[in-house]
């Protein structure tokens, strides 16, 4: 039986349990002696036996009642086991008859066929204990009585000749039936609990399951619909950070609201990295890399904050590091993770990071990595949640120093997809240090590597015009500003109608789209716009940063993915990239 089907009553289920099981045998053993007893009779006949035709016309009898409580067994009418009861009632009196009418000179077949008829009853049956007594008590009440009142000699020569052997098999048929039923209700008992406890414990499966879904649509909701107005704050932040004309309040003000600006873009970024991962959206990229270039950004990224804090900032970088092969970026996010949150608990002394070589085949190395510090440590009670979601050495974080709490957890996670574990080493106020190893693929020769800034400033192609199609009026307004001040023509709609609509017009030579809008969204649009034409670029512009949303953008038939908030170097590195004169690059 299914687990599924396990409800209602025990003794129920039981019941309809043991019918299902011994159905068959049931069914085999009213069909047997349905058959059986009548071939008996041919016996008789051989043997010249003048009650030959007595004994046919009673097992006949016997044969039709059996077909009837077999038929009605099949007609749904009876259950297999009332039938074989009712078949084995229906014998009793046919057995006594016979002893009771049919002279025998010899007792000793009969009793062995019937201790025989007995044992194949025994393995073919699943009886309740009280029918068996029932059949039980028939049977050691009738068949002497039969005997003793043809001839009180005849009975005592029946139990001579096997029939003592058979009453006493009789009698242990209760208890085998007993037996039978124990071991049976035992085993079914074991099956019925332990199909419970599964139903238990899939529907807390289910639950758990349904709670991690319905965290990871709402992180990733959430997430959605702050970087949507995080895109206009970011933007406008960055437009009037070029007004050089305001007072030194005002830039003050401006540079405030960058900084939350950035703080808040990077705990929603921290929320999906751990969403993503979480949901098993995260999957390395391998990218042949520089290592020493990376270590070399990387340091430059920190100093300005070790600086500010007086800190000592220490990159201890081989210089024989070859070409690797590998996620760079979530490798760099790991380091960053690791060495910003040094920074952040450091207060005096020094924040170090190195990478050491631990060994090398001809394809692969193994590198350590280690961010220590000398800042205020972590106590050993602390240390086994220090890599917990939203956790924090809460004793010892100034107000200050908050965030997410979720670095270390996400670090973990990432440094896990590369086949490695984070290893803490830490006393309270002696500082801490993170270590971990991974293996790589390498190769010599190192790729060329062009300077950032040698980079050629980018020089757009202003007969080109562009769409801009989002339901965001910030976005929108921001994106127009940027695009007014490269000079850049352009037009607006508010859904995937209206874009379609203008791009039947003008014919636009660059669109930016946003996925989800009313009337019409992003993906309705592009199909219907790629019909007109399937070589303009279209760019989805989204608020999603996961991995097959962007799969499905660009299957869909999207030329490029811009993901919200972004920079005006970004967007601009876009539109050189689609509309720019030959030799255009980053602005």
């Amino acid at each position: 039986m299914k687990s599924a089907t396990y409800t209602g009553d025990f003794d129920i289920l039981w019941k309809k349990e043991r019918e299902i099981k011994a159905r068959w045998g049931n069914l085999i053993f009213c069909i047997a002696f349905l058959l059986g007893y009548p071939a008996t009779s041919l016996l008789y006949l051989l043997r010249n036996n003048p009650a030959f035709a007595e004994i046919l016309t009673v097992e006949l009898v016997f044969s039709f009642v059996s077909l009837v409580l077999l038929f009605l067994h099949l007609s749904g009418r009876i259950s297999s086991q009332r039938s074989s009861f009712l078949t084995y009632l229906a014998l009793i009196p046919i057995h006594a008859y016979i002893l009771a009418t049919v002279p025998h000179d010899y007792y000793g077949r009969a009793t062995f066929n019937m201790t025989l008829a007995l044992i194949f009853t025994f393995f073919m049956v699943r009886w309740p204990v009280w029918k068996a007594v029932v059949a039980t008590a028939l049977i050691l009440i009738s068949f002497p009585i039969a005997l003793y009142a043809r001839h009180p000699e005849f009975f005592f020569q029946f139990l001579r000749e096997g029939g003592l052997f058979f009453f006493m098999g009789q009698l242990l048929f209760p208890f085998i039936m007993l037996l039978n039923e124990k071991r049976d209700k035992r085993e079914f008992f074991y099956r019925y609990t332990l199909a419970t406890q599964n139903e238990k414990l899939e529907k807390q499966k289910q639950i758990a399951e349904n709670a991690t879904i319905a965290k990871s649509e709402f992180l990733s909701t959430m997430s959605h619909e702050i970087r949507t107005p995080l895109n206009g704050i970011v933007g406008i932040v960055h437009l009037l950070q070029e007004n050089k004309s305001r007072d030194g309040q005002e830039q003050e003000l401006i540079e405030t609201l960058k900084f939350s600006a950035a703080h808040l873009m990077a705990v929603v970024n921290d929320i999906l990295d751990f969403n993503k991962i979480n949901s098993n959206h995260v999957k390395l990229h391998s990218e042949s890399f520089d290592p020493e270039l990376l270590f070399k950004n990387l340091y430059n990224t920190f100093v300005p904050k070790a600086r500010e804090k007086n800190l000592e900032l220490l990159f201890n970088i081989p210089e024989s590091l070859p070409q690797l092969t590998g996620d760079q970026t979530r490798l760099s996010q790991v380091i960053t993770n690791l060495v910003h949150n040094a920074i952040k608990f450091t207060d005096r002394g020094f924040v170090s990071f190195s990478v050491a070589e631990v060994s090398r085949t001809d394809s692969i190395i193994t590198l350590a990595f280690k961010v220590s510090d000398s800042g205020i440590g972590i106590s050993e009670s602390q240390q086994s949640n220090v890599f917990q979601i939203f956790t924090q050495v809460k004793s010892l974080v100034k107000r200050q120093d908050s965030g997410t709490g979720l670095g270390l957890a996400i670090s973990r996670e990432l440094v896990r997809l590369f086949g490695g574990e984070i290893k803490l080493e830490s006393r309270l106020g002696s500082g801490s240090s993170f270590s971990f190893q991974i293996e790589l693929p390498y190769s010599v020769k190192k790729a060329p590597q062009v300077p950032v800034e040698k980079l050629p400033t980018a020089h757009f192609n202003l007969n080109s015009r562009i769409l801009l199609v989002d339901d965001n009026a910030t976005n929108l307004m921001l994106a127009t500003r940027l695009l007014e001040r490269k000079k850049i023509p352009f037009d607006l709609a508010a859904n995937g109608k209206q874009a379609v609509d203008l791009y039947l017009e003008k014919g636009h030579e660059l669109i930016f789209m946003d996925l989800r809008m009313p009337v019409m969204d992003g993906f309705e649009a592009t199909k219907q716009i790629r019909t007109l034409n399937p070589d303009v670029p279209i760019v989805a512009l989204t608020a999603s940063a996961f991995e097959d949303e962007r799969e499905r953008a660009l299957s869909s038939g999207f030329s490029d993915y811009l993901v919200k908030p972004f920079l005006p170097p970004d967007f601009y590195k876009i539109i050189a990239l689609h509309i720019g004169v030959e030799n255009g690059g980053l602005p």
